[in-house]
C-alpha cells in the first residue's frame, strides 16, 4: 500500500513538472515578455490589443452601438500620422483621457484632429494620476515618441489626483500609483503574459454565465450595464468640508511641480497646458466649494477635488514666475464645457461629451 501511494505521488509529481514546463514553454513562446513594449512597464497599458463594446446603454440608445477600442504597438490609441500634419499634440490623463467605451474615432483627440491639420495622440491610462504622469514620461512615453516634435502637451488632470489631497501616503498599494511587490508582478504578467490573457477571456466567459457581464446576441460586451449619471440636484449645496491645510496639500505640491519640471525637460519644444477637468457633481469658486448630488461622501470629494485644483494652480503660478515655463491653465470646471447628457456615469464622459471636449480645447489652444 505505501509503494502503491509512492509510485502514484511520483507519476503525479512527474506529470506536474512536465505540464508545468510545457505551460511556460508556450506562455515565454507567445507572450511579449522579450519584445520592446516600454508601454507594457506602466500599470492597465495595453499594446497591440483591439475590442470591441455595444455602447447602446452608455449612448441611452435602443439600437445597437458598436465602438471600437485599441491600442497600437506603441500603447497609443489610433492616431494621424505625425508627417501629414503640421502640428503634433500629446495628451496624458486617466479614463477620461482614455474613453475606454468612446469609439476610436469619436474620441476628443480624434475629433480635434479631424476639425485641425494635427495629430493628437492619446495617451491616457485608466486610473492613473500625476504620480503615474511622471512614471509614465520616464518610463514609457519618452522612449516612443519623437520628443522634439511634439508641440503641444495637454494634461486632462483632477479626479484620480483627489486621493493626493491629504499627503502621498493616501495612495500607497495603489495599483495605478506605487503597487506593492505582488502589485507589481501582476501588473508585470498580466500585461505580457499569453496564458494570464486566455484566463482571463475564461473568466470573463464565467462572468456572462452568471450574468455578472452582459454580451449581445453577436457575443459583443454590452458596456455600462446599469450604470446612469446621478440624480443632479436643482439647487447645489454648499460643502462644509474644509479644504487641504498647508502641510496635507505639500507633498502634493512637490510631485506636481516635479511632474511640470520633468515634461519640460523631456518635451523640450512643447508648449504645456494644464486642463482641470469638469467635473459635474461638484462647483468650485475661489472661497467655496458645493455639491449637486447627494452622493456618499461627495462633500469630501468635491472639497479635495477643489484643494487639488487650487494647489496646481499655486505651482504654476510659481513655476511661470520663477523658472520661466510658461505653463498655461484652463479651468474648464468653472466654464463647464459638457453638458450633463455628455456624461454616463457623473465623470466619464460618452459621444456627445467627448465632442464638446473637443470643441472647447479647440478654442482654448488651436484657434
Amino acid at each position: 500500500m505505501k509503494f502503491t501511494v509512492l509510485k502514484s505521488f511520483k507519476i503525479f509529481t512527474i506529470n506536474l513538472f512536465v505540464t508545468s514546463l510545457i505551460l511556460i514553454i508556450i506562455d515565454l513562446f507567445f507572450s511579449k515578455y522579450f519584445g520592446y513594449f516600454p508601454a507594457l512597464n506602466i500599470p492597465e497599458t495595453f499594446v497591440e490589443f483591439e475590442e470591441t463594446f455595444d455602447t447602446k446603454e452608455i449612448e441611452q440608445s435602443k439600437k445597437s452601438i458598436k465602438s471600437k477600442y485599441s491600442r497600437g504597438k506603441n500603447g497609443y490609441r489610433p492616431f494621424t500620422s505625425i508627417d501629414k500634419t503640421s502640428e503634433l499634440i500629446f495628451t496624458i490623463g486617466g479614463s477620461t483621457t482614455d474613453q475606454k467605451y468612446v469609439d476610436n474615432e469619436k474620441t476628443w483627440q480624434r475629433i480635434m484632429e479631424k476639425s485641425a491639420n494635427i495629430s493628437v495622440i492619446n495617451g491616457g491610462v485608466e486610473g492613473q494620476s500625476s504620480y503615474g504622469h511622471l512614471l509614465a514620461i520616464k518610463n514609457w512615453h519618452a522612449k516612443v515618441l519623437p520628443l522634439e516634435k511634439v508641440n503641444k502637451i495637454i494634461f486632462y488632470l483632477g479626479v484620480n489626483d483627489t486621493r493626493f489631497s491629504k499627503s502621498l501616503d493616501t495612495a500607497k498599494g495603489n495599483i495605478y500609483d506605487s503597487p506593492n511587490t505582488f502589485g507589481r508582478l501582476k501588473s508585470y504578467i498580466s500585461r505580457r503574459s499569453f496564458l494570464y490573457s486566455k484566463l482571463r477571456k475564461a473568466r470573463f466567459k464565467f462572468d456572462v454565465l452568471r450574468g455578472t457581464k452582459l454580451v449581445s446576441p453577436d457575443g459583443i460586451t454590452i458596456a455600462g450595464h446599469g450604470t446612469r449619471n446621478p440624480i443632479f440636484l436643482k439647487d447645489s449645496i454648499k460643502s462644509n468640508i474644509p479644504l487641504s491645510n498647508k502641510d496635507e496639500i505639500r507633498e502634493y505640491k512637490e510631485l506636481f511641480s516635479n511632474l511640470l519640471r520633468v515634461s519640460k525637460r523631456t518635451f523640450t519644444n512643447a508648449e504645456i497646458f494644464i486642463v482641470q477637468q469638469q467635473d459635474p457633481k461638484c462647483r468650485i469658486e475661489r472661497n467655496s466649494v458645493f455639491v449637486n448630488v447627494t452622493e456618499k461622501d461627495i462633500k469630501n470629494y468635491c472639497s479635495s477635488l477643489a484643494s487639488i485644483f487650487f494647489a496646481q494652480e499655486e505651482v504654476i503660478n510659481n513655476l511661470n514666475k520663477l523658472s520661466k515655463l510658461n505653463i498655461s491653465i484652463i479651468k474648464m470646471y468653472k466654464d463647464n464645457p459638457i453638458s450633463k447628457e455628455g456624461f454616463y456615469d457623473g465623470i466619464h464622459t460618452n459621444i456627445k461629451g467627448s465632442s464638446m471636449i473637443a470643441e472647447y480645447l479647440l478654442k482654448k489652444i488651436i484657434y
